[in-house]
């Protein structure tokens, strides 16, 4: 894509310099680059060789003549004596660029100045007669909406001037050849005064059609702009774990539907718009803070919302509403820079002014706000007691099938599933499903995203048998509707992928996952997080087939990634850091394998508290590595505290429970309890039997150690 065309716009900078940006930002929204130099009479030495430069590679000068004559160079060789304003048109000019003068009369509101001496006013009145009995047309100004205007009307010079030579040309001799219908016409009597007055009518008419046009067009943008941030966030709440790409795409598409406008034209136009509306005197402060969100400029955002929100608040009467909106903007600023107490602290500042009995939906969305950033701390327990709370007062306002109230069902799901709730996350995403499948259709996006968080809870819950029909199932539907490289699609090839692990798979799971990573990289990239969790998860293929030392290297290799793109601290990380020490134990690199373990069970513990299931996966493998070291006496405490959680947690039948028992059994045997070792490998056994069926292995290796506990006490 070829440089916007720039173009310098000339004015007394301490009477114009608000003139000026609103120049600007029109010209921002045309397409082109504004350019100026800033002259106040203080600066030391001649500054016309830098004016000369800065023209040189314009297309053209907007001149704005005010009353101010402003700072003036030494006596100038070809113009005499000349303000700098006065000669960077004169300088364009001369050199054949293009200039438009728009002259601002007395009424036009210009910045506070002082007034100047005589003898500068006097040659300032000077060229501005000259230039009005040069130039053929002109209009004075009073108001900056003229301005606008005027500038919005220079639309057709500025795009001749983006052609080019050739285009010029050819727009030329199409201008010669009416003329000369029209002098044939007017030759022959039959273009009448009354005809000449009905199509400078008819032009002046299109002229206004174009810049009413042009005008619509400009607010739809500032509404853009004003939508952005709530709509990213709506976007980004349907769904965890999209690439910032794809949320801003999704963003782009919704807002499009918004106004009226298509996705690519906004993507392109929308953050030109946003920079000159930044910096626009006309804008309100909560419209520049929305308008640094959209420049993705943060830290500007959230001190311009919170300037907007004490506006609102100190107003008489105070304007709750607008405070409340400026409040959410600064914690969704908060919120994209990772600050999540700074977030939240926004957030509270507008849930206090809230009512949930005078208006439950505005108490519902400031507090559904405050939900997404408990999620994004981890606080799973807190952010499901507020989104009940939120279902409540939406489903008895607004009805059960409104997009806001199912989408407040679908991330009340999402915060059972990660708390380790999923029996009660199934029957939530269950319930989404009926209406989204009513709604919305059984093949749109939405509705297959849900089906897919279903499956994957119903894996969870170790009824793996339908997770993978249903996984097969949703790959079909997700070519169909959506490709085969799209992030939806490849993410339900690695859920089949597990889940065929699960099952006693792993050569079929590791090729499912290996040609999910490369569309994920190809796709994604190699440093998104849906990426590296496939990545961990073919370490987990290669372990199951005995392939340690490849698991290890990829392990290391996926950690290293994460430490730079999540954190130290993010459950993705220790996640795969507790995969390591997995391996690292089957490799019998015992002691390393319980250093790493311990360090990933602290911060884990702190990170997603003692009974999640996570926590409880890292407290057994350590359990493990001890019964590997011969501290039997240690791992048999770990593994009854994890098996006591385990049922409280997960049930007593679930696939990891009987793990845990299994782990149990066997540390009790090298104990030589045989006869509590062999009640621990029946109920083992019993459980996997009715659960994963007896062919799963698993399933057999339980069997296995009854059978010789049971020989043992023969």
């Amino acid at each position: 894509m070829s440089p916007r065309p720039a173009i310098f716009i000339s004015a007394v900078s301490r009477e114009l310099k608000s003139a000026r940006q609103l120049v600007a930002n029109t010209l921002t929204f045309l397409g082109y680059d504004p350019e100026w130099q800033d002259i106040f009479g203080t600066e030391g030495g001649d500054l016309r060789a830098v004016l000369r430069r800065r023209i040189d590679h314009c297309k053209g000068v907007v001149q704005l003549a005010g009353k101010c004559y402003g700072a003036e160079p030494p006596v100038d060789e070809q113009f005499g004596r000349v303000s700098y304003t006065q000669y960077e048109a004169l300088y364009a000019s001369s050199k054949g660029k293009k200039v438009w003068y728009l002259f601002l009369d007395e009424s036009f509101p210009t910045d506070p100045h002082e007034e100047e001496d005589e003898e500068k006013q006097k040659l300032q009145a000077e060229y501005r007669a000259r230039l009005k009995a040069d130039v053929d047309l002109y209009h004075p100004l009073g108001s900056r909406e003229g301005l606008e205007a005027s500038v919005l009307k220079l639309r057709d010079d500025l795009t001749r001037l983006r052609r080019g030579v050739r285009r010029w040309a050819a727009l030329v001799a199409v201008l010669l050849i009416l003329s000369v219908a029209l002098s044939f016409w007017l030759l022959q009597g039959q273009y009448s005064a009354n005809e000449q007055q009905k199509h400078a009518s008819q032009q002046q008419q299109q002229t206004n059609q174009q810049l009413q046009a042009l005008k619509e067009e400009l607010g739809k943008l500032r509404q853009g702009v004003n939508n952005f941030a709530e709509v990213q966030n709506k976007v980004r709440q349907e769904q965890p774990g999209q690439k910032p790409a794809e949320i801003e795409q999704r963003t782009y598409e919704e807002l499009g539907k918004q106004l009226g406008l298509s996705a690519a034209t906004l993507k392109e136009q929308l953050p030109r718009f946003a920079e000159a509306l930044k910096k626009s005197p006309n804008a309100t402060t909560y419209e520049r803070a929305n308008a640094a969100y959209v420049a993705k400029d943060y830290n500007e955002a959230e001190r311009l919302a919170l300037a907007a929100a004490d506006e609102a608040q100190r107003s008489n009467p105070a304007k709750n509403a607008e405070a409340i909106r400026a409040f959410e903007l600064a914690g969704w600023a908060a919120e994209k820079r990772i600050e999540y107490a700074d977030a939240f602290k926004r957030l509270r500042e507008a849930e206090k002014l809230t009512d949930r009995a005078r208006d439950p939906l505005e108490w519902a969305h400031v507090q559904f706000a405050i939900a997404w950033v408990l999620y994004d701390q981890g606080q799973y327990g807190d952010a499901e007691h507020v989104l009940r709370e939120v279902l409540k007062e939406r489903e008895r306002a607004i009805g059960p099938e409104n997009p806001d109230t199912i989408l407040t069902r679908h991330r009340l799901a999402i915060a059972l599933d990660y708390q380790g709730k999923y029996a009660m996350a199934q029957a939530e995403y269950g319930a989404v499903l009926k209406l989204e499948e009513k709604v919305l259709g059984a093949e749109h996006p939405d509705t297959l995203r849900t089906r897919n968080n279903l499956a994957v809870v119903l894996g969870l819950q170790g009824k793996y048998a339908e997770a993978e029909t249903e996984f097969r199932a949703l790959i079909d539907l997700r070519e169909k509707a959506l490709g085969p490289e799209h992030p939806d699609t490849f993410l339900t090839h690695q859920n089949l992928a597990v889940t065929l692990r699960r099952l006693g798979k792993p050569a079929e799971a590791e090729t499912e996952l290996r040609e999910a990573i490369r569309l994920e990289e190809k796709v994604l990239g190699t440093e998104y997080p849906t990426t590296l969790m496939t990545r961990g998860n073919l370490t987990l293929a290669l372990v199951d087939q005995g392939k340690f030392a490849e698991a290890e290297a990829e392990d290391r290799a996926v950690i290293k990634i994460q430490e730079k793109v999540l954190g130290l601290e993010h459950p993705d990380t220790l996640r795969t850091r507790g995969d390591l020490a997995e391996v690292l134990a089957h490799q019998h690199k015992s002691v390393e394998a319980e250093v790493e373990d311990r360090a990933v069970l602290k911060l884990i513990e702190k990170v997603l508290g003692p009974e999640h299931p996570e926590t409880l996966e890292t407290r057994n493998d350590l359990a493990k590595t001890l019964d590997d070291q011969g501290k039997y006496a240690e791992a048999e405490a770990e593994y009854r505290a994890v098996l006591n959680l385990r049922e409280k947690v997960l049930g007593p039948e679930h696939p990891d429970t009987l793990r845990t028992c299994f782990n149990l059994a066997v540390c009790l045997r090298s104990e030589s309890e045989v006869q509590e070792a062999s009640a621990f490998a029946q109920r083992a056994a019993d459980g996997a039997r009715k659960v994963l069926g007896p062919e799963h292995p698993d399933t057999k290796k339980y069997e296995q150690l009854l059978q010789e506990l049971l020989a043992k006490e023969g």
